[in-house]
């Protein structure tokens, strides 16, 4: 499964956990187990898009999206890619 998803995100520039799991014909808990994986490992990481905390949060500990600045909004979207190292990988399997 891991060479699987390799596969995928070296042809498309990034995609969600739900889009991942579609094209594998998987559940996403497998799709989750195995990104994991892949993402200690150095081969992708995980991109989050959507709304951020306003500029005037005011919460030292804010992470975005944290209710120190009454900003917590639930409109993000989490996508994985491939890291250098993956393009790297993935360059030498498809070739």
């Amino acid at each position: 499964m891991l060479t699987s998803i390799l596969n995928i995100l070296a042809r498309k520039e990034s995609l969600s956990l739900t889009q991942l799991a579609q094209e594998l014909n998987s559940s996403q808990r497998e799709i989750d187990s195995a990104l994991e994986q892949m993402e200690h490992m150095g081969y992708v990481r995980r991109e989050n898009y959507g709304q951020a905390c306003s500029v005037n949060c005011g919460s030292s500990e804010c992470s975005s999206h944290c209710q120190g600045c009454g900003f917590a909004s639930s409109e993000t979207y989490s996508f994985w890619v491939l890291t250098d190292r993956g393009k790297s990988l993935a360059g030498t399997k498809l070739s």
